[in-house]
């Protein structure tokens, strides 16, 4: 008997991940650009947490807020995930550190070519099954 459901859990973890490192990327550049703008703060993602409340919020549907008085659950009708301001020191210009973010860019790309490399193991994997069973 075929293991759909921890095939598709996989698949479906694999994606979020891409997704999640693909908005945190996005941000962490945005900080970068934003090194010369007076008073800017920088923006992030909790990468280990966003991807824990897709994981267990993954119902296949997207949970739309109708009302203020709602629960927020991090994540916006289109799945994006809300930044928060980060925590920085003020260095007479902004909060904006250029070492931390390029850290920060640097250990998301890690991140991103993981799941991505997981994914295609995944893939070869099926593809090699598929091959294999047709013999």
């Amino acid at each position: 008997m075929p293991d759909n459901v921890s095939f598709s859990k996989t698949f479906s973890a694999l994606e979020r991940a891409i997704e999640i490192a693909q908005q945190r990327h996005t941000h962490i550049t945005s900080n970068i650009s934003n090194l010369d703008t007076p008073n800017y703060k920088a923006k992030e993602i909790d990468f280990k947490r966003a991807l824990a409340q897709a994981l267990e919020s993954d119902h296949g549907f997207n949970l739309v807020k109708t009302h203020k008085g709602h629960i927020d659950m991090g994540i916006n009708a289109s799945g994006r995930i809300e930044p928060f301001e980060e925590e920085g020191e003020w260095n007479g210009f902004n909060w904006v550190e250029i070492d931390k973010e390029m850290t920060k860019l640097m250990e998301n790309n890690l991140m991103h070519r993981t799941a991505i490399e997981s994914l295609l193991r995944r893939l070869n994997t099926l593809k090699e099954v598929i091959r294999e069973g047709g013999r």
